[in-house]
């Protein structure tokens, strides 16, 4: 593919998705297809869940103009609609998570045999040679799709935060697997979907009265993006990366995913239950706001995603970038948590000080 085939498609993408963003608005309402505040939930008034269906049909639509229908993209099609479908459900009916982990699963192996991309490498994570995964390649495929199609949905709970976050995975892939590759085609096609959807979704005031989210069937299909498209530059004969560096792509969403559902294991919790210990929760109580809180975390995934590229072009080990990956999510919780203290106590002293503004005094208060 070559940027004058890429543009238009990634174009045809974003438009869609923005006109299908209008077009279900009214739809979203008369279905119940909102997002109601109450419990963990802090948005104002009901808020449409359309983000995914309409990322769906404007990714759709920008495949079908690059001119890309094969075997391979029907099966990746359909993965993606069946993400879709169980998600949108989710989102209206709350289904069961091992219902959804079953979809999950039937999404996987579609793309996986209709595609013939599978996890079959890990690379040298150890210094000791390229681990070939063998017999354990489906099952290893599975758990490691599962796990980042979650860590999107998880991460998901503050506007604008999986949206960036994935924007930051597809560039990077981009950028290291060139124009020619088709998962780099893909990726571009869905960040011009994904910057539709930001119009709105990103947290700022002008896009209020239009608020909406991407619900379950969008973070889902964001994640399952991108573990296909890091897949397909990783992998295979044709493999332009190693696995170890596609790791970095997706830092933060996996970081928050195993964090919480190891400290829930250990605590005796399901780890599939929602709760609030996810990164952003923890800057939020430390008096962070939304957009404070998105700049953070997209800010150390762009940093991460930036090792990785570099990393790449300098043909660090993978050894190395395993060790450092390893350390920086072991510490990735308490460095949040640092920040958060600091942060807090900082708010508070200005606040028995008097010296902050109206505005901040109102944060202040919600976190007393």
């Amino acid at each position: 593919m070559s940027e004058i085939q890429i543009i238009p498609a990634s174009a045809i993408a974003f438009a869609v998705t923005v006109a299908f963003m209008v077009a279900l608005r009214p739809l979203a309402k008369n279905l119940g297809l909102v997002d109601r505040p109450g419990g963990r939930k802090s948005h104002v008034g009901d808020v449409p869940i359309i983000g995914g269906l309409a990322m769906f049909i404007g990714i759709f639509s920008g495949m079908v103009v690059l001119g890309i229908a094969s075997s391979t993209t029907v099966g990746l099609v359909f993965s993606f609609f069946l993400l879709v479908l169980i998600g949108a459900f989710d989102d209206k009916y709350a289904v069961p998570p091992m219902i959804r982990v079953l979809v999950q699963v039937a999404s996987i192996l579609i793309m996986a045999y209709g595609t013939g991309m599978f996890l079959e490498s890990l690379g040298d994570p150890f210094g000791l040679g390229e681990i070939k995964l063998g017999a354990f390649t489906l099952v290893a495929t599975l758990i490691v799709a599962i796990t980042v199609v979650n860590a999107y949905n998880l991460v998901d709970g503050v506007d604008g935060l999986a949206a960036i976050l994935a924007l930051i995975a597809l560039f990077a892939v981009s950028i290291v697997g060139g124009m020619s590759a088709m998962s780099t085609s893909i990726a571009l096609i869905v960040a011009g979907s994904i910057f539709g959807f930001l119009i709105f979704n990103f947290p700022v005031i002008a896009n209020r009265k239009i608020r909406s989210f991407m619900g379950d069937a969008g973070s889902t299909l964001l994640g399952f993006t991108i573990f296909w498209v890091t897949l397909g530059v990783s992998q295979g004969s044709e493999a332009i990366i190693s696995p170890v560096v596609g790791l970095w792509f997706a830092s933060i969403p996996i970081y928050d995913c195993l964090t919480c559902f190891i400290r829930r294991t250990l605590s005796g919790k399901s780890p599939f239950q929602p709760g609030r210990d996810h990164f952003h929760h923890t800057l939020k109580r430390g008096g962070f706001g939304v957009r404070q809180t998105l700049a953070i975390l997209a800010g150390l995934q762009l940093v991460y995603a930036s090792i990785a590229v570099t990393a790449h072009f300098y043909g660090i080990p993978d050894v190395v970038l395993f060790a450092a990956w390893s350390f920086l999510g072991l510490s990735q919780r308490w460095v949040i948590r640092a920040v958060s203290k600091r942060h807090r106590y900082y708010m508070l002293k200005c606040y028995v000080e008097g010296s902050l503004s109206p505005y901040y005094m109102k944060r202040v208060r919600k976190i007393l």
